[in-house]
């Protein structure tokens, strides 16, 4: 019984739900310098929550990927897609609290967490890893935004 406890995976552990990352959903924003960084997160529907990340650096787009968080088969992953070239990659949720989601996927190159936090000031977002041997992170400390369309 103890092997069998000691091969469950993240996923199995923590089960989590999509559709209690609400406090995730709306337009935020993080300006840093000359960089900044606007995501946008659908409300939790269905199991799934859709997201869009753009940077803009002086005035031009440097990066931008797509997101999806959705529950399946009692799993929760999250899955981005840079542009249109990158085969999309999964992360699996390893914890989920009230405030907190954190997704794994020990076999990327980097990141291999994501993590998203609720906090006082808005939402903070982390990528996290090793790369060439070496723990590095990047944090996104993020405002609500308005969401705009013209």
């Amino acid at each position: 019984m103890r092997m069998f406890l000691l091969l469950l995976t993240p996923a199995l552990l923590y089960a989590g739900d999509a559709n209690q990352l609400d406090w995730m959903a709306g337009c935020w924003t993080a300006q840093s310098g000359p960089v900044r960084v606007d995501e946008q997160w659908s409300l939790p529907v269905g199991g799934m929550m859709l997201g869009l990340s753009r940077t803009v650096k002086q005035g031009q787009t440097v990066f931008h990927e797509f997101m999806r968080i959705e529950t399946k088969a009692g799993a929760v992953t999250y899955t981005p897609r840079i542009g249109s070239a990158q085969t999309p990659v999964a992360f699996t949720l390893i914890k989920q609290s009230a405030d907190e989601v954190v997704f794994e996927n020990v076999t990327h190159d980097f990141p291999q967490r994501i993590l998203y936090r609720r906090t006082a000031d808005g939402l903070f977002a982390r990528i996290e890893g090793s790369r060439n041997g070496k723990e590095q992170a990047v944090d996104f400390p993020m405002q609500r935004a308005r969401c705009e369309a013209r």
